[in-house]
């Protein structure tokens, strides 16, 4: 019988990561239980702005066939992810709380318009427990664990566009180790397939992109848009250690997806057309753009090219705020740009006009007293600025953070025209199928 399966929560800041669980867990299913992957695993991000989560906040869902009860496949999953949090990634020592969702496939195709649209309130919103219980109890969801069950359902209802994520996983006796990347091959990865790759290496700071910074058992993770160019970039790269196993999964990420339901509430993203009144650049390099509308719209110095364009900003401009609905303590409340769109440039200058007999520059007499002339003094009886024309260095079009967010799509990706292949995807499936069987991983 074929059932859906929805992981969450099994990392720990220390050790772990609930991808690695994905993985050892589904070949503990193929070799122990005759448990069939039957499409590639999907990871997916939810909210980033979730303060108590990881940067990431992913979870994972499975497509099986399974010859047996979904309670029993249930039981036998939590029974092997208390092993895995207890011995491997120490996340009950560290405050995570695991959880699974499992239905059985024919009821989530048809119920599948609400699991999507719980799917897109775990990407823009907090959803309380008791309301992914009252959720899972009505929809036939079985469930295990704690708080991780929210986004265990989440996962289940991912759909729409994607991209791929390939991820190499370290031995692990090098997990305490610093991991060594030559910089050089990961360059060698963006010559040879950029666009099909992408967040690569940080060209500004000369580091790459692909590695975690943690003790977990990632040794490093590629971004794309094709399986074949993705298997090309892990050739090519250079380390000092063995990849024990590697993985590839179809995600949420870089589609923007976060930006599909929006809202006002804290943590939640927005997008709206706003009016900058004021720019204020911070000692050490932020920048504050205060709107016609009262919003404060921070942006950080790491965001590269996104804070230099939003010191560039002047009052009058019209621009298009994308970003997060945080609180603050100095202002309240915040919206942290990860991109703006400038739709009108205030391209004007208010200046004291010309003498009209010399054509001289002229000082201001005072508020409503007129202007006299530097040159031949002639006295002008008007109120009137004069404006003129001045070059900003900005132009229509999107600006964008350096630094992507997970689910941040890069400006150059055309999702409409990446279209996966179904033979490709059914190619490498069936090789990691014989992959996962060879694998021999002991909790």
């Amino acid at each position: 019988m074929k059932y859906v399966i929805g992981i969450d929560d099994h990392d720990s800041y220390k050790f772990g990561c609930t991808t690695h669980f994905s993985v050892i867990l589904t070949s503990y299913l193929y070799k122990n239980h005759s448990t069939i992957l039957l499409d590639l695993p999907y990871l997916v991000r939810l909210n980033p702005n979730i303060p108590w989560k990881t940067r990431g906040n992913a979870s994972i869902k499975l497509i099986v066939e399974f010859n047996g009860t979904k309670k029993e496949l249930a039981d036998i999953i939590f029974s092997y992810s208390i092993e895995y949090v207890k011995d491997v990634s120490l996340a009950l020592e560290h405050g995570r709380k695991p959880g699974i969702a499992i239905m059985e496939y024919d009821k989530y195709i048809t119920l599948f318009d609400k699991l999507y649209d719980f799917y897109i309130k775990g990407i823009s919103d907090i959803i309380p427990i008791d309301y992914a219980k009252k959720f899972a109890e009505k929809n036939d969801i079985e469930l295990r664990g704690d708080r991780g069950i929210i986004g265990s359902i989440a996962g289940l209802g991912m759909s729409g566009d994607y991209t791929y994520e390939l991820i190499t996983y370290r031995k692990k006796e090098n997990w305490l180790k610093k991991r060594m990347i030559n910089k050089d091959s990961v360059k060698r990865v963006d010559e040879s397939t950029f666009p099909l790759t992408f967040a690569n290496y940080d060209y500004i700071n000369d580091t790459p992109l692909i590695t975690p910074h943690g003790t977990d058992p990632i040794l490093y993770g590629i971004r794309g848009a094709s399986i074949q160019h993705l298997i090309k970039a892990m050739e090519l790269i250079e380390s000092n250690e063995d990849i024990d196993f590697f993985a590839i999964f179809k995600t949420n990420q870089s589609t923007d997806i976060h930006f599909q339901k929006i809202g006002n509430r804290f943590y939640q993203e927005t997008k709206k057309v706003v009016q900058v009144k004021n720019v204020r650049i911070l000692e050490g390099g932020d920048v504050i753009v205060e709107t016609t509308d009262n919003d404060i719209l921070f942006v950080y110095k790491e965001t590269g090219e996104l804070n230099s364009a939003a010191k560039l900003l002047k009052k009058g401009d019209e621009i298009v705020a994308y970003g997060a609905v945080k609180p603050s303590i100095a202002y309240g409340k915040i919206i942290e740009l990860e991109r703006f769109e400038i739709l009108k440039l205030y391209d004007l200058e208010l200046v004291n006009p010309k003498c009209p007999r010399c054509g001289g520059s002229t000082n201001s007499l005072g508020k409503n007293k007129g202007y006299r002339c530097k040159k031949c003094k002639y006295i002008i009886n008007t109120t009137n600025k004069s404006t003129k024309n001045i070059m900003r260095n900005l132009s229509l079009g999107m600006y964008q953070t350096r630094s992507y967010r997970h689910l941040t799509k890069p400006i150059f990706l055309e999702l409409e025209n990446n279209k996966p292949s179904f033979y490709e995807e059914r190619k490498f499936l069936e090789m990691y199928r014989s992959t996962l069987y060879k694998l021999d991983y002991h909790l």
